[in-house]
């Protein structure tokens, strides 16, 4: 009596007869077609052919395996275009002076370094002179400093800047050099050998030795064509350069800094990283440790990874070192306003070690791009205590294809959300629990009104036992499609807008199934990751629904997705990226190659793995 007494409480509280012919808004009905009330009057003819099929022919609908039924239904609906194999160039295939898929060498010396002759202390004449076995043998200095720190020295002299620079630069090569040059005089002067104020010294100062000062300014074209090129050059071997120096002197204008801490603004500059990772002697800063320490109180996870590894300090493997560099050099990038990664290859160039780096969990850490001209490549988000955990669960890496290769995943498994979002359940009567007592009922008394059709037709009464067959399977019919009224296909995950629902949306998904009136939420509790918003794109807020296990996630995106793709076991649950993939058209077999756009990031429950299907190689990036 409590199962049936449940079953009449909920058909009391939730039966809506309406709904047969005129669905909720943003509900898929189970009419012959326009299943949305979007247009009225087609949507309406559709539920009435529907309820008068099922009414007439009634003795064979009810006979019919439900399970055909659901394979007609799902067969009519739209599949995932397949994503065939390719075998696309690697970005390594532009290497200079190699072949496809070959590494550029870098050089491990630099090409020039200054000749410096110090009397009394103070520079009294320096001038360029190529790298040569004499200078190895001698050994340099390597001069590490910001250019902001140099120009409050220039100016407290009396630096006058000279014509503007060209957009983008804040000084002109001429002034970079004049304001290096005031650094150097401080070096000078600050420093001595053995006791001696008077010797000569091999330097490396970056604006002096980046290029042949024999090109004497940028002011020409065919010149700055020469400069840029050496200075390219230059910048992909800094990580040696530095590396082989004797010492490397590390400078910034604050006073009493000692560079450990991370409000120094020597420590925040994207070449810190190659020019102090591997050095072998520090002037000024002697302890690694120190700068280590301030990066774990300060939750710079990435740093900390970063300098455990280099001091061997903890057991960080490589895969984990190798992103944390490049995590840490793209934040650094990104705050120095170098939001197109210019230098970001050359500044981690001989820092990485010639093995490969599965993207994966950059690609987890990674917040939608601002103007979306690297397609998946975001700022990283900052690793927070509870979700510095990161493993991968695919294998992923940058393939050439344009400027901005497109991130291949190899061996990854989609999700897909419910092309329309909340769809009426028309088995509802079988599907849940609570109308246990119902069904039993229903069907308890279509066997005793079967039963005396049959007694009627053994008399020989064929047109009465005829009549209450039929009335009977009306009625049973009648009764199921009422309580399919009652309940939502609780099945796969669902995108739903804020804007659309707001946030009252327990409430109104209550109002459609009474099974969703309570929703678990996945969040803080969890410490999941939170990505940035991006500023220059417009983006909304929506929640992941799971309708079968009623786990709500909160997430942005900046257009609407329809599936995720998990990458990386991340803090308590699985990081996945959000995709909006093309749908299969008659046209796929032109297209095999589709190339999926990444609209938002989410943390889901570790369960996602039991409802992922295989998707072979999904590429993300720009069409």
């Amino acid at each position: 009596m409590d199962t049936l007494s449940k079953s009449f409480l909920a058909m009391r509280t939730n039966m809506r007869v309406g709904r047969l012919f005129w669905e909720d808004d943003k509900i898929e009905g189970c009419g012959w077609f326009h299943r949305r009330s979007d247009m009225v009057p087609l949507h309406i003819l559709g539920n009435v052919l529907r309820v008068l099929f099922v009414i007439v022919f009634a003795p064979i609908y009810l006979f019919i395996p439900r399970s055909i039924y659901t394979a007609v239904d799902n067969y009519m609906r739209s599949n995932w275009l397949l994503e065939y194999a390719t075998t696309p160039d690697s970005v390594l295939s532009n290497a200079r002076g190699g072949g496809k898929g070959q590494y550029e060498v870098t050089g491990f010396q630099p090409t020039w370094v200054l000749q410096v002759t110090i009397q009394n202390g103070m520079l009294q004449a320096f001038h360029q002179i190529p790298f040569s076995d004499e200078v190895a043998e001698v050994g340099y200095t390597a001069l590490s400093y910001p250019m902001k720190s140099a120009a409050v020295l220039a100016s407290e002299a009396g630096f006058v800047p000279g014509p503007p620079p060209e957009p983008g630069r804040e000084y002109t090569l001429a002034d970079r050099r004049r304001i290096a040059e005031y650094f150097l005089r401080l070096y000078c002067s600050a420093t001595r050998r053995d006791g001696n104020l008077d010797r000569t010294e091999y330097i490396w100062l970056d604006e002096f030795c980046l290029s042949d000062l024999e090109t004497l300014s940028d002011d020409d074209a065919e010149d700055k064509k020469v400069i840029d090129k050496q200075r390219s050059a230059e910048l992909g071997r800094l990580a040696d350069v530095f590396r082989c120096a004797v010492q490397v002197v590390v400078f910034c204008h604050e006073p009493n800094c000692d560079h450990t801490t991370l409000r120094c603004i020597w420590g925040q500059r994207l070449f810190t990283i190659p020019e102090i990772l591997h050095a072998e002697t520090v002037l000024r800063l002697t302890r690694r440790e120190t700068m280590q320490k301030h990066a774990c109180e300060g939750n710079r996870w990435h740093l900390n990874a970063i300098y455990q590894h280099t001091v061997n300090a903890g057991a960080v493997p490589w895969q984990v070192a190798i992103h944390a560099l490049v995590v840490e050099a793209i934040r650094r990038d990104e705050a120095g306003d170098f939001h197109d990664h210019k230098y970001l290859g050359k500044a981690l160039n001989g820092l990485l070690p010639r093995r490969f780096y599965n993207a994966a969990s950059l690609a987890a850490v990674c917040c939608i791009s601002e103007d979306n001209s690297v397609a998946w490549l975001g700022k990283p988000i900052d690793p927070a205590a509870g979700n510095e955990r990161l493993e991968p669960v695919v294998t992923a890496f940058p393939v050439a294809s344009g400027s901005h290769p497109p991130l291949t995943i190899i061996g990854g498994e989609t999700v897909g959300f419910r092309p329309i979002p909340l769809q009426r359940d028309p088995w509802g009567l079988y599907n849940n629990e609570e109308m246990r007592g119902a069904k039993i009922l229903a069907i308890s008394m279509a066997v005793i009104l079967a039963s005396i059709g049959t007694a009627i037709l053994v008399t020989g009464n064929i047109n009465s036992a005829f009549l209450v067959y039929y009335l009977t399977t009306i009625f049973y019919c009648i009764f199921e499609l009422l309580i399919g009224t009652m309940y939502l296909v609780r099945d796969g995950w669902v995108f739903l807008e804020d804007s659309l629902w707001g946030d009252k949306l327990e409430a109104k998904l209550g109002e459609q199934d009474n099974n969703l009136r309570k929703l678990t939420h996945w969040g803080a509790r969890q410490l999941i990751p939170k990505w940035e918003v991006p500023g220059l794109r417009p983006s909304f807020t929506a929640r992941l629904v799971d309708l079968r296990s009623r786990v709500c996630v909160e997430t942005i995106v900046v257009s609407r997705p329809n599936a995720m793709i998990p990458l990386a076991i991340h803090g308590s649950g699985v990081t996945c990226m959000l995709l909006e993939r093309a749908e299969d058209s008659k046209d796929s077999h032109k297209e095999p190659n589709i190339v999926a756009h990444k609209v938002g990031m989410c943390n889901v429950p570790p369960y996602i793995f039991a409802q992922t299907v295989k998707s072979g190689t999904t590429y993300v990036g720009l069409e």
